[in-house]
């Protein structure tokens, strides 16, 4: 057998081990083949495939950019060029790639499909939308395009569009990769767990493998109290990939809550070891420093995480909470405004907004500032009419403001639905102490 022979044994045997699923096996054939013919463009475009298919996506951009150099424009060729780039996050260069495959074919349907995802990727949702009604001119309906329109209403809070688009990728094509993993989303997101928990199932019913949403459905059971089965679903992802650091900094979230400390810090240990810049590892750890009495060591990590934070709720409320026990309001005002007035559509949920308007008022009270505190307590109970604790806040600072028959109006206020006898006592004696004090100055000569 000569050269030129073996190669195209190597690369028949690279199609058998694709057509299989073994993709190692057949980028180790074809890289045999391409090794003896480089300028075979039939091997790359399988080259292409192959790593599409291991999620090597910025190569398998490479292998199909090697193939148009080699036999030209060629409009599959773009289309899967283009599908990588937005893969690997390079939109804009997948645009380009689009706009030339429109001009050769101006009825082809990816072509503007697939800029619906580079343009909601690039958070250019006018664009967007422009994209996807130029695509259904040329085909009436299309799953991957509702799922990534649904994407851009998704990220502008437009939540009730969004499920309906998604349903009608489900609609479409019922195994849609990811389609009930969405659909959680927007029922996690206005609060409904049950559903969310149960779509989340339905989709590792379809991919029992498939880490993100095993991880996203674990923080889910966190966020409803079942620790023990959100450990579970930390614990099969790690199975699957021991070097996924979010997997370590639930579990060590969960052995905090658990007062496994020694537990917790190994995990968070290892989540930093995988990635320095992980939101919530400088905060788990500074949580076990401040139970530790470490105060100094708490606030550098909590300024640590402030740098790194991707702004997740979440970690953004705890870190607030913390810093206002370390007496340290000042950065708590800048980091509960990005929860209350948001640079951009992405959605916040209801209770996030209340607990940081809260944080944001004991921080302005705290720095002095008790009009600014007052307007954020007030802000709570119009969202919340019964906060017992915005009421408390408001009657505190409308004694610190001198304003007593407004504390008066509050407390009595929050007398009809705080239960604590003993708060209340306290807040009514603090009143009328401030009274009795307000009554003396006024008699003291030369008030």
């Amino acid at each position: 057998m000569n050269e030129w022979t073996n190669a195209e044994a190597h690369a028949e045997q690279a199609h058998q081990y694709y057509e299989s699923g073994q993709w190692e096996k057949a980028l180790t054939e074809l890289e045999r083949a391409l090794s003896v013919n480089p300028h075979q463009s039939e091997w790359h475009f399988g080259m292409g495939l192959t790593l599409e298919a291991m999620g090597r996506h910025d190569e398998a951009a490479g292998s199909f950019q090697r193939v148009l150099d080699l036999r030209g424009d060629d409009s599959e060729t773009m289309i899967n060029l283009a599908l990588n780039l937005n893969r690997a996050d390079h939109p804009r260069r997948a645009i380009e790639v689009l706009e030339h495959v429109n001009d050769i074919e101006p009825i082809c349907e990816a072509g503007f499909c697939l800029r619906v995802e580079a343009y909601t990727r690039l958070g250019d949702h006018d664009k967007a939308e422009e994209m996807f009604y130029m695509a259904r001119q040329i085909t009436d309906e299309c799953p991957a395009c509702y799922d990534w329109i649904a994407h851009s209403l998704f990220q502008r809070g437009q939540l009730d569009k969004a499920q309906w688009c998604w349903h009608q990728t489900v609609r479409l094509e019922p195994y849609y990769p990811g389609v009930y993993t969405n659909l959680a989303r927007v029922h996690r997101q206005r609060g409904h767990h049950v559903r969310a928990q149960r779509l989340y199932l339905k989709q590792l019913r379809q991919d029992p493998g498939d880490i993100e949403t095993l991880l996203e459905l674990g923080v889910l059971l966190m966020e409803m109290n079942r620790h023990d089965q959100a450990g579970e679903k930390f614990r099969r992802v790690l199975e699957l990939d021991g070097n996924i650091a979010d997997a370590h900094l639930h579990l060590g979230e969960l052995a905090v809550h658990d007062d496994r400390y020694e537990e917790a810090e190994q995990e968070f240990h290892r989540a930093r070891r995988l990635d320095p810049q992980l939101p919530g590892v400088h905060l788990g750890m500074a949580q076990l420093a401040y139970q530790h009495n470490q105060d100094r060591r708490a606030l550098a990590l909590l300024r640590e995480e402030i740098r790194v934070t991707t702004h997740h709720p979440v970690h953004l409320l705890e870190t607030a909470r913390l810093l206002i026990e370390l007496d340290q309001p000042k950065p708590v005002v800048k980091l509960m405004n990005l929860l209350i007035n948001p640079g951009d559509a992405r959605p916040v949920q209801r209770e996030h907004i209340i607990i940081a308007l809260l944080y944001r008022g004991v921080a302005r009270a705290k720095l002095g500032d008790l009009d600014g505190g007052i307007a954020d307590y007030r802000g709570v109970v119009r969202i919340e009419p019964n906060h017992t604790l915005a009421m408390q806040n408001l009657t505190r600072a409308y004694l610190d403001a001198g304003r007593i028959k407004r504390a008066a109006c509050w407390l009595r206020r929050a007398r009809r639905v705080l239960n604590d006898e003993a708060v209340l006592r306290e807040m009514r004696v603090e009143i009328v102490v401030r009274r009795v004090r307000m009554a003396m100055r006024r008699l003291l000569p030369g008030s």
